[in-house]
Formats: structure tokens, sequence, C-alpha cells
């Protein structure tokens, strides 16, 4: 057996433990999640950084929301979205998420900093259908 195997070996299984525990700590801080009160938000920002790593340069964009928490307090979030430039998140920013849309907040009740939004699959896949005309 080669030593570039042995290492190869070594380097997925440490990937795969990573990967494992990022799942079941994600799995945990959001356990019970489906049960959460939803409440209506307001986009109220939105940030574009470029950023570069190994593979090139990407731009990522945060977009802020606020919401009334349970007892009515004033609450805020953050959601991210890569893109490959920054004209293609101001884009899909101003065609899904602009400043002042109305968005859906799902927030855990014990710990109101634990949020995510609510969004259709096309916000995901930025895959929205222009026509339905097949």
């Amino acid at each position: 057996m080669s030593s570039g195997f042995h290492y190869q070996s070594i380097v997925w299984v440490a990937l795969a433990v990573m990967t494992l525990i990022v799942l079941v700590r994600t799995l945990w801080v959001y356990r019970g999640s489906a049960n959460w009160p939803v409440v209506e938000g307001t986009i109220t920002g939105l940030d574009v950084q470029q950023i570069r790593d190994a593979d090139g340069r990407y731009s990522c964009a945060t977009f802020i929301y606020e919401f009334q928490d349970c007892e009515g307090c004033q609450k805020s979030g953050t959601w991210h979205k890569n893109f490959s430039t920054d004209e293609a998140a101001k884009d899909f920013a101003g065609r899904e998420l602009p400043i002042g849309k109305q968005v859906i907040v799902r927030f855990n009740p014990k710990n109101s900093a634990i949020n995510d939004l609510e969004l259709d699959a096309f916000t995901y896949t930025d895959d929205r259908p222009t026509s339905l005309n097949l």
C-alpha cells in the first residue's frame, strides 16, 4: 500500500467526519424548527462583498431583515447567497428580495437570534420561470 493512498484515505475520512459534525450541529440547532413561530419581516439592507478563495472570486450577498419576536421586540437576521458577480447579486436582490419587501421569518421562541427566512425554492435556486408558456 502506497503512502499516497493512505494520505488520501485520511483526508477523505477527515472530510466525512467534518461534514457529519456540521450536519449534526445543524440538526441540533434547528431541531423542532418546523414548530417555531412564523412572523412577517422586512428586508432592510443588502451588503455585497467580493470574496477571493482558492477557486477564484465570487460575490456574497448578505440580506438583512428585521422582525418582531413573540414579546414584540425588534430583532434582525441575515441570509446569504453567492453569485458570480456583483451585478448578478444586485439583479437578484432587485428582483427577489428588494429592500422593503415583506418576507416570512421563522425563529426559535427560546432564542430569537436563531432564525431564518422562509423562502420558496425559486428564490434559493434563482430559477423562477419568466413565463408559464411551454
